[in-house]
């Protein structure tokens, strides 16, 4: 399907990535865009991005969600379906950062906050977006993880955990769907210029500064991210699935 008729869905859609993302998608000519975020007042917000793309001549329409929660998910996608009758691409982005700690110091509460958004939030995101696309037998989604997801990150333990995991959601759901029309892939970001990250960076300066020092400077800005996940969603990313892509700058370089 051309890129211009798609009805695209961006979770965590309210800034950072998922606000690129969702502009992106819009400026290429998708039909609608779907803006998924809990936030729905304030600077960054669902709402806020949704005007963003109407000013710029799109169309879009926002659902508030808390993408750990399935009721609330599947609410989500159903509202899309039932507002464009169907749903041909999906971008997960919305996640959580964490406090910052050892091991020995991360409070379970943390652990199962950061789990239940970042890698709950992704499979209960990817269950009900498949639903919605199977019965036209087509449809692309991206999950964005982490260059954390490849690497350790001391201090982010939950973090990390949570960025791995959804490396393997990704793969195991590019194979179990493959025969049915669907492209599954992942983008690992490195250190990206966005709200999460100057928040972090007030809240754990030094859990950020040695960030930074392993980017060797490289930090990348949200619309190079968006840029990725709109091309893997496109005809021309077509017989990649199941792809774990590194947009890092070279970061890591594995």
């Amino acid at each position: 399907m051309p890129a211009e008729k798609k009805i695209a869905m961006v979770t965590g859609g309210a800034s950072g990535i998922g606000r690129a993302t969702a502009e992106l998608f819009a400026a290429r000519g998708a039909a609608a865009v779907v803006v998924v975020d809990r936030t729905d007042t304030g600077e960054y917000s669902g709402p806020e991005t949704v005007e963003l793309i109407r000013k710029a001549g799109g169309t879009a329409l926002f659902v508030r969600a808390d993408v750990s929660v399935e009721a609330e998910v599947e609410a989500a996608v159903g509202a899309a379906v039932a507002e464009y009758g169907r749903l041909d691409a999906a971008v997960n982005c919305a996640g959580v950062a964490g406090t910052g700690a050892k091991i020995g110091d991360t409070a379970l509460e943390d652990w199962n906050r950061v789990l239940g958004v970042n890698l709950t939030g992704v499979f209960l995101s990817l269950k009900h977006e498949i639903r919605a696309m199977l019965p036209n037998r087509s449809g692309t989604i991206v999950n964005i993880a982490s260059a954390a997801g490849l690497v350790a990150v001391p201090y982010l333990s939950p973090y990390c955990s949570s960025k791995h995991g959804v490396l393997g959601l990704t793969k195991t759901a590019a194979r179990e769907y493959r025969n049915a029309g669907l492209r599954i892939n992942a983008i690992c970001p490195g250190v990206v210029d966005t709200p999460m990250i100057h928040t972090s960076a007030q809240e754990r300066p030094a859990v950020n500064m040695q960030a930074r020092e392993n980017t060797g400077g490289f930090v990348g800005q949200p619309e190079q991210i968006a840029t990725a996940a709109v091309w893997l969603c496109s005809p021309e990313a077509s017989f990649v699935n199941g792809e774990s892509m590194v947009v890092d700058g070279g970061t890591i370089t594995r």
